[in-house]
């Protein structure tokens, strides 16, 4: 089953048993998901400001490189609601388990938006897959004029 995250401007898709967590700061909102496993979790943060999404995602990495020294990251490109999502696949051990993220970043008119999603391995395919179809998914709401 499928919960519907719809507030703010965007809508997206996620695993309804998986818990959610939203923080508003000013210009910037946080949709924190996290899997019942404890072993996944998903990150959705918009900024009205609209940073530039290449800094965005690439200070995303520079923060998981500070924690993971011996991680292997790998440039990648998506598109997301029609528009060019830049960002990083992401490997690294912790804990003895082998960890994969996805990081991508987007800007539209109105909003740049990060979607951040990790996963162990231990988590088989089903994170990769929840994670994936949440960012297919995700649309803005009151897109404006792009």
């Amino acid at each position: 089953m499928l919960g519907i995250y719809d507030e703010g401007g965007i809508r997206f898709e996620y695993p309804e048993d998986w818990e959610l967590e939203m923080t508003d700061d000013g210009p910037v909102t946080t949709i924190s998901l996290q899997a019942p496993t404890g072993l996944a979790f998903a990150l959705v943060r918009t900024d009205e400001d609209c940073p530039a999404p290449a800094e965005v995602a690439d200070e995303a990495l520079e923060a998981l490189r500070a924690e993971y020294e011996q991680l292997d990251a790998a440039p990648a490109l998506e598109t997301i609601d029609g528009h060019r999502a830049v960002g990083h696949d992401v490997e690294f051990i912790s804990l003895d388990m082998t960890n994969a993220c996805t990081i991508r970043c987007f800007r539209t008119s109105r909003r740049t938006v990060l979607v951040f999603g990790q996963w162990s391995d231990l988590e088989g395919d089903d994170a990769e897959v929840h994670l994936r179809r949440m960012r297919r998914s995700f649309e803005e709401t009151d897109p404006g004029e792009d």
